[in-house]
């Protein structure tokens, strides 16, 4: 398999990008040429097998209703074999029109008007406004910050778990934007407080794939028999599709299933896949290994870059690389004010990461940016943020 070109740079504008092309939807002051650092899409071109597996089906000329069959599911069961020595069984695996969609079925599904539902912040912020906008209450069990990093607050999360109002827990793992992969210590103890209090646990796993090279992510239902706990993952992050609406909901428990089919089909009617993501599923799950691997094999050479780049140009932010996701969660903070320079970026230097404060109160100071870019533009944007902090330090 010929080596990929991951330093070429794509001109992505004009396509409906919501990175390139919406990023007024983050600030309306974001010019249309701005350097998109921000949101979770790489830079990278998919692989080669996807493109041709997806244009073979479109020259077929039929792309009506469509259902997985045997090739969806196996080819699903075999990355997770493969990959983490999960076995999944066929009848375990839902399909849903993306995650957060599915995050909104199981909230109305499994909890009730008033309930409280935890998070741990800073977090993906679609959690809190998911749990808001379906009229329940959102619970923070803010995770711990050290020099070592981020740490669960087990005595805190055990507390908000045992208040019989709280019914249910949002898990991300690997964590978005901190970059944690939790140990299986970590998250047998999770499990266990759940269990003493019958509390559902809602997994989403997607960025499974994208560790760095010496951590292992665990897929929760590897570790316990506990029931509830329904698990999330889906093939945007990992092979650079997000813009495809396919996730695939894990459950095993046999009433939980019932609950899913009742709120997915009878409420939503959510039973047909599209048919080109069905191929994208099989054929990304099936032959591209390899683009995963290298990809990985960039991002992990990236993070080295950044972390002697910030050593170098911003020491006081003291970065270390995350364990997983391929998003930097970086701390300028010891420098400037987060609004301040967020809006300098923006309005002078061209360049949008983003702020910190999106993801929660303790993400104040913090800026989020991927890093799965080509080294150059990852350095360009790097250069931008260091002018615009050396202005707002030499006022």
């Amino acid at each position: 398999m010929s080596k990929l070109d991951l330093d070429r740079e794509y001109d992505r504008r004009g396509t409906n990008s919501v990175k390139w092309d919406h990023k007024n939807f983050v600030d309306s002051r974001v010019s249309k040429t701005a350097l998109p650092l921000w949101l979770s899409d790489m830079e990278f071109k998919i692989a080669d097998e996807i493109i041709e597996t997806l244009t073979k089906r479109v020259e077929h000329g039929f792309l009506g209703h469509s259902m997985p069959g045997d090739k969806y599911f196996e080819a699903i069961q075999g990355w997770y074999k493969r990959r983490f020595n999960w076995e999944i069984d066929k009848n375990s695996i839902f399909y849903s029109p993306g995650v957060l969609p599915a995050l909104g079925f199981i909230i109305r599904a499994f909890t009730e008007l008033g309930e409280g539902i935890i998070i741990q912040p800073p977090v993906f912020y679609p959690f809190s406004e998911l749990i808001k906008g379906t009229g329940r209450v959102i619970v923070n069990n803010t995770l711990t910050k050290d020099d070592d990093g981020y740490s669960i607050d087990f005595e805190d999360l055990e507390k908000k778990v045992k208040d019989p109002k709280n019914t249910m827990l949002i898990l991300c793992s690997p964590h978005n934007p901190v970059g944690r992969v939790w140990t299986k210590d970590e998250l047998i103890k999770i499990t266990e407080i759940c269990r003493k209090n019958d509390v559902l646990i809602f997994s989403d796993e997607l960025h499974c794939d994208l560790t760095r090279e010496n951590s292992t992510h665990y897929p929760i239902k590897t570790l316990t028999d506990y029931n509830k706990i329904i698990t999330a993952v889906a093939l945007g992050k990992t092979f650079n599709v997000g813009g495809v609406p396919i996730s695939q909901i894990i459950i095993d428990d046999n009433d939980l299933k019932l609950i899913w089919e009742k709120e997915t089909m009878e409420k939503h009617y959510i039973s047909f896949a599209p048919p080109l993501d069905i191929e994208l599923t099989e054929t990304a799950y099936n032959k591209c290994d390899y683009w995963v691997d290298e990809v990985m094999k960039y991002v992990e050479s990236n993070f080295d870059f950044l972390v002697d780049y910030l050593d170098e140009h911003l020491p006081k932010v003291k970065y270390k690389k995350p364990e997983g996701t391929f998003l930097a969660w970086i701390n300028l903070g010891a420098y400037v004010e987060s609004e301040e320079l967020f809006e300098l970026l923006i309005t002078k230097y061209d360049v949008l990461i983003e702020n910190g404060r999106v993801f929660g109160e303790s993400g104040d100071g913090y800026f989020r940016m991927t890093v799965a870019c080509p080294r150059s533009v990852l350095q360009e944007g790097l250069d931008r943020i260091v002018k615009a902090i050396k202005e707002l330090t030499e006022k």
